[in-house]
Protein backbone atom coordinates (compact mmCIF):
# COMPACT_ATOMS: atom_id res chain seq x y z
CA UNK A 1 0.00 0.00 0.00
CA UNK A 2 1.59 3.38 -1.06
CA UNK A 3 2.01 5.96 1.88
CA UNK A 4 -0.53 9.50 1.03
CA UNK A 5 1.60 11.89 -0.68
CA UNK A 6 1.05 14.15 2.14
CA UNK A 7 1.22 11.80 5.20
CA UNK A 8 3.00 14.05 8.17
CA UNK A 9 2.36 17.02 6.68
CA UNK A 10 0.56 19.94 8.11
CA UNK A 11 -1.17 22.69 5.87
CA UNK A 12 -3.78 25.85 7.26
CA UNK A 13 -5.84 26.26 4.61
CA UNK A 14 -7.74 29.98 5.17
CA UNK A 15 -11.41 30.80 4.23
CA UNK A 16 -13.29 27.50 4.87
CA UNK A 17 -16.25 28.76 6.21
CA UNK A 18 -18.68 26.98 3.79
CA UNK A 19 -18.81 23.64 3.23
CA UNK A 20 -19.81 23.96 -0.74
CA UNK A 21 -17.11 26.17 -1.40
CA UNK A 22 -13.21 26.75 -2.48
CA UNK A 23 -11.45 26.25 0.58
CA UNK A 24 -14.08 23.39 1.87
CA UNK A 25 -12.23 21.52 -1.63
CA UNK A 26 -9.20 22.42 -1.13
CA UNK A 27 -9.05 20.83 2.79
CA UNK A 28 -10.68 17.76 1.60
CA UNK A 29 -8.41 17.53 -1.57
CA UNK A 30 -5.23 18.05 0.73
CA UNK A 31 -6.92 15.77 3.46
CA UNK A 32 -7.66 12.85 1.10
CA UNK A 33 -3.57 12.92 0.49
CA UNK A 34 -2.73 12.39 3.52
CA UNK A 35 -2.27 16.11 5.41
CA UNK A 36 -3.15 17.46 8.40
CA UNK A 37 -5.89 20.43 8.48
CA UNK A 38 -6.04 23.40 9.70
CA UNK A 39 -9.02 25.65 8.85
CA UNK A 40 -9.69 29.44 9.44
CA UNK A 41 -13.16 31.12 9.07
CA UNK A 42 -14.92 34.05 9.73
CA UNK A 43 -18.49 33.25 9.02
CA UNK A 44 -19.76 36.92 10.65
CA UNK A 45 -18.29 37.86 7.08
CA UNK A 46 -20.73 35.57 5.44
CA UNK A 47 -23.63 36.29 7.40
CA UNK A 48 -23.32 39.81 6.10
CA UNK A 49 -23.31 38.26 2.36
CA UNK A 50 -26.23 37.80 -0.18
CA UNK A 51 -25.71 34.24 0.35
CA UNK A 52 -26.26 34.24 4.48
CA UNK A 53 -23.98 31.85 6.84
CA UNK A 54 -23.19 28.14 6.17
CA UNK A 55 -24.58 27.46 10.17
CA UNK A 56 -22.60 24.82 11.23
CA UNK A 57 -20.35 25.06 8.34
CA UNK A 58 -16.68 24.84 9.55
CA UNK A 59 -17.53 22.66 12.25
CA UNK A 60 -19.55 20.36 9.55
CA UNK A 61 -16.50 20.37 7.58
CA UNK A 62 -13.95 19.20 10.40
CA UNK A 63 -16.72 16.68 11.79
CA UNK A 64 -16.40 15.30 8.20
CA UNK A 65 -12.91 15.47 7.04
CA UNK A 66 -12.16 13.59 10.72
CA UNK A 67 -14.92 10.58 9.76
CA UNK A 68 -12.68 10.63 6.63
CA UNK A 69 -9.69 9.85 8.54
CA UNK A 70 -8.18 13.29 8.68
CA UNK A 71 -6.68 15.05 11.55
CA UNK A 72 -8.78 18.35 10.99
CA UNK A 73 -8.97 21.48 13.15
CA UNK A 74 -11.21 24.59 13.11
CA UNK A 75 -10.30 28.40 14.29
CA UNK A 76 -12.44 31.52 13.52
CA UNK A 77 -10.01 34.46 12.79
CA UNK A 78 -10.97 37.71 11.70
CA UNK A 79 -8.42 39.01 9.31
CA UNK A 80 -9.12 42.35 9.63
CA UNK A 81 -7.31 42.14 12.65
CA UNK A 82 -3.61 42.61 12.22
CA UNK A 83 -2.81 39.95 14.96
CA UNK A 84 -5.01 37.36 13.75
CA UNK A 85 -2.78 35.83 10.53
CA UNK A 86 0.57 35.38 13.12
CA UNK A 87 -2.41 33.76 15.33
CA UNK A 88 -4.09 31.27 13.18
CA UNK A 89 -0.35 30.08 12.37
CA UNK A 90 0.53 29.66 16.00
CA UNK A 91 -2.55 27.75 16.29
CA UNK A 92 -2.12 25.48 13.76
CA UNK A 93 1.69 25.02 14.97
CA UNK A 94 -0.01 24.54 19.15
CA UNK A 95 -2.45 21.91 17.11
CA UNK A 96 0.00 20.00 15.14
CA UNK A 97 4.06 21.07 15.91
CA UNK A 98 4.86 22.42 12.99
CA UNK A 99 3.11 24.08 9.85
CA UNK A 100 3.92 22.51 6.14
CA UNK A 101 2.03 24.16 3.85
CA UNK A 102 -0.20 27.41 4.05
CA UNK A 103 -3.15 27.99 1.56
CA UNK A 104 -4.51 31.98 1.62
CA UNK A 105 -7.72 31.30 0.29
CA UNK A 106 -9.26 34.10 2.16
CA UNK A 107 -11.31 37.00 0.55
CA UNK A 108 -13.71 39.88 1.42
CA UNK A 109 -15.41 41.17 -1.69
CA UNK A 110 -18.06 44.27 -1.02
CA UNK A 111 -20.01 45.70 -3.88
CA UNK A 112 -19.30 49.43 -4.32
CA UNK A 113 -19.19 50.71 -7.20
CA UNK A 114 -17.18 54.66 -7.65
CA UNK A 115 -20.57 56.23 -6.22
CA UNK A 116 -21.00 54.20 -3.59
CA UNK A 117 -16.88 53.59 -2.38
CA UNK A 118 -16.71 54.97 1.09
CA UNK A 119 -12.99 54.90 2.96
CA UNK A 120 -13.84 52.22 5.07
CA UNK A 121 -14.52 49.49 2.80
CA UNK A 122 -11.16 50.60 1.27
CA UNK A 123 -9.43 49.72 4.65
CA UNK A 124 -11.53 46.47 5.18
CA UNK A 125 -10.67 45.00 2.25
CA UNK A 126 -7.55 45.92 1.83
CA UNK A 127 -6.60 45.06 5.34
CA UNK A 128 -8.05 41.16 5.02
CA UNK A 129 -7.30 41.07 1.55
CA UNK A 130 -3.52 41.89 1.11
CA UNK A 131 -2.31 42.87 4.39
CA UNK A 132 -3.49 39.79 6.12
CA UNK A 133 -2.44 37.46 3.17
CA UNK A 134 1.13 39.12 4.13
CA UNK A 135 1.20 38.56 7.82
CA UNK A 136 0.27 35.00 6.92
CA UNK A 137 3.20 34.36 4.93
CA UNK A 138 5.31 35.88 7.25
CA UNK A 139 4.18 33.95 10.17
CA UNK A 140 4.30 30.69 8.14
CA UNK A 141 7.60 31.62 7.15
CA UNK A 142 8.83 32.40 10.76
CA UNK A 143 7.90 29.55 11.95
CA UNK A 144 8.85 26.89 9.38
CA UNK A 145 11.64 24.38 10.65
CA UNK A 146 14.36 24.04 8.23
CA UNK A 147 15.30 20.60 9.62
CA UNK A 148 11.76 19.33 7.78
CA UNK A 149 12.30 19.28 4.15
CA UNK A 150 9.89 21.53 1.77
CA UNK A 151 7.41 23.94 2.42
CA UNK A 152 4.78 25.59 0.39
CA UNK A 153 2.73 28.83 -0.12
CA UNK A 154 -0.32 29.22 -2.57
CA UNK A 155 -2.07 32.17 -2.81
CA UNK A 156 -5.10 32.62 -4.28
CA UNK A 157 -6.08 35.77 -6.48
CA UNK A 158 -9.65 36.47 -8.43
CA UNK A 159 -11.32 35.94 -11.19
CA UNK A 160 -11.58 39.76 -12.45
CA UNK A 161 -9.60 38.41 -15.83
CA UNK A 162 -13.21 36.53 -16.67
CA UNK A 163 -14.87 39.47 -16.68
CA UNK A 164 -14.73 43.50 -15.28
CA UNK A 165 -15.86 43.46 -11.51
CA UNK A 166 -16.64 47.45 -11.75
CA UNK A 167 -19.34 46.99 -9.09
CA UNK A 168 -16.65 45.82 -6.48
CA UNK A 169 -14.03 48.01 -5.86
CA UNK A 170 -12.41 47.78 -3.24
CA UNK A 171 -12.12 43.93 -3.79
CA UNK A 172 -10.32 44.54 -7.31
CA UNK A 173 -7.82 46.95 -5.87
CA UNK A 174 -6.68 44.80 -3.05
CA UNK A 175 -6.64 41.44 -4.91
CA UNK A 176 -5.21 42.94 -8.07
CA UNK A 177 -2.07 44.36 -5.27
Amino acid sequence: MATAPLAGRVAVVTGASRRRAIGAAVARRLAADGASVFLQSWSPYDAERSWGADEGGPEGLVAELRANGANAVHQAADFADPAAPAGVIAAARDSFGHVDILVANHARSHRQSLAELTAAEIDVSFAVNTRATLLLVRAFAAQHDDSRPGGRVVLFTSGQYHGAMSGELPYIAAKGS
